[in-house]
């Protein structure tokens, strides 16, 4: 039977639980916020190749040997104000070779595959909970075409806007890289977002910390589309969350059938926060992704014990849909406002769910034959192994919630 609305009781005692963890505010000096990814538009603007780019300053500004919480030592550009360091505008002043040095590291372009080195024609930088939108080419020009701020702003909890030119047009073949923060213990889960706007269509690639990427020098709608799919593979196989997630319903489905409809449970609610996220359906303030991040987390725990604590037939889709919900937001409160906004296409949105439930029954494919072996293999055994497996990652899932809890904690200090 589907989950029942007496066994909702847990789910919700747990997040209320994590919520009130932040009564105790944590002080601490890490590397920078990831609640939303850096993101690229890539345009043409009177014969120059046009890079408009946002990020977190310290991503932008911190050495690559920086200590993050460990850190005793005032970052570059930064001034104390009791035990906050801050940023002034003013010091990010691009005829200043120290400011210069420090943002030479921001992009690696090639164009035709040579080596190009972009011009920074201007800057600005925000408060996180104050700046402009920036998630469509026409919000990131306003964004850089605004008045730059004045007053001083929370070192770690700033953002940083650029417009880099370099010569060039988008019909070329372009690679854009940057390793910045490749020693940054966030780095495993800040995305970057890159939109090349052509005259046809406009490309969009997602991926997670360093970054590399390849636009050919011609594509097609079919191609672009294509490429959107891949995204929503790479979505699954590329978050331990969601590998961790399908083996669960691996060992709780008595089936292929049961497997595959509580997987696309998991899609549909993922897919509903996602298409919310593109209205606006969801927080903008800094402290919201840290708190998805530590509910994806408490649902595999959630999920892993109530597999462990009943029978798998109790486990069904409803439980699935909301953990797909919450899943769902993660992505549609960071990265969905870039990787979709603009002129909203609904075929990049159903090519993204398409790849992610093509990836999520390949890997089903593989899985539930093995189960199926090793339930063969200990016949009187079988619900005793799937739920002790079931309770380990559990247990693994409630140390990666304990982490976030210290970020999610440090989001509302």
């Amino acid at each position: 039977m589907s989950l029942p609305n007496r066994a909702l009781a847990p789910w919700l005692s747990l997040l209320i639980g994590a919520l009130l963890a932040f009564a105790t505010p944590h002080i601490a000096r890490a590397h920078f916020s990831y609640s939303d990814p850096r993101i690229i538009h890539v345009t043409e603007t009177r014969g120059e190749l046009a890079v408009l780019m946002r990020l977190p300053a310290p991503l932008a500004l911190l050495p690559d040997d920086w200590q993050g919480r460990a850190e005793t030592g005032l970052p570059p550009f930064a001034f104390a104000m009791g035990d906050e360091a801050l940023i002034d505008p003013n010091a990010l002043d691009l005829a200043d070779p120290g400011v210069q040095a420090a943002l030479s590291r921001l992009l690696m372009l090639e164009i035709d595959g040579r080596a190009v080195t972009p011009e920074i024609r201007a800057i600005r930088l925000h408060d996180d909970d104050a700046r402009p939108r920036f998630g469509t080419l026409k919000t990131a020009r306003s964004a850089l075409a605004a008045p730059a701020g004045t007053g001083p702003v929370p070192y770690f909890d700033a953002t940083l806007d650029l417009l880099l030119m370099a010569p060039g047009g988008l019909d070329s073949d372009l690679r854009l890289a940057s390793d910045l923060g490749a020693r940054f213990a966030v780095m495993d889960r800040f995305g970057t977002v890159l939109k090349l706007y052509r005259a046809e269509v406009t490309e969009t690639q997602a991926v997670l910390g360093p970054f590399d990427v390849h636009f050919a020098a011609a594509t097609t709608r079919v191609a672009q589309l294509t490429q959107t799919a891949l995204s929503g593979a790479e979505h699954i196989y590329n978050g331990a969350d969601h590998l961790a997630l399908i083996l669960l319903i691996a060992l709780a489905a008595r089936g292929w059938r049961q497997a595959l409809g509580w997987a696309s449970a998991f899609t549909l609610g993922h897919v509903a926060t996602l298409a919310a996220g593109l209205y606006g359906v969801a927080p903008q303030a800094s402290w919201f992704i840290p708190l998805v991040e530590l509910a994806i987390a408490l649902s595999i725990v959630v999920t892993g014990i109530a597999i462990f604590a009943r029978k798998p037939a109790d486990f069904g889709p409803v439980a699935l849909l909301i953990v797909g919900l919450i899943h769902g937001y993660g992505f549609a409160a960071s990265a969905s406002t870039a990787t979709f906004a603009g002129d909203f296409d609904a075929s990049n949105l159903v090519a993204f769910a398409l790849g992610l439930e093509i990836c999520q029954f390949a890997l089903y494919a593989l899985l539930l034959p093995i189960v199926r072996v090793l339930d063969h293999a200990l016949p009187t055994r079988t619900s005793a192994w799937r739920r002790g497996m079931a309770l380990g990652v559990a247990l693994l899932a409630l140390s990666e919630t304990w982490a976030r809890m210290g970020l999610a904690t440090s989001a509302f200090a």
